[in-house]
């Protein structure tokens, strides 16, 4: 899961299906919280390049409900 600087987000298929179960959450920073907790948890744990904090993660669901994200 990677963010560019224009705000568009890039992940796999596995990735999108975590970001879609947080994004049922209401607020951009509940989501985020989720997000994080799940990737960490074992969710995509290996697919984790590195630790970001929770700020990543609701850019990340803005992006995704921006439509704003590309698939890969």
């Amino acid at each position: 899961m990677t963010l560019d600087e224009n705000k568009n987000l890039t992940l796999t298929e596995a990735e999108l299906a975590c970001v879609k179960k947080a994004n049922l959450q209401a607020s951009p920073s509940n989501a985020a919280l989720f997000l994080s907790n799940y990737l960490k948890s074992g969710g995509l744990r290996e697919g984790v390049e590195a630790d970001h904090d929770a700020k990543f993660y609701a850019e990340c669901i803005l992006a995704y409900r921006r439509k704003s994200y590309e698939v890969k």
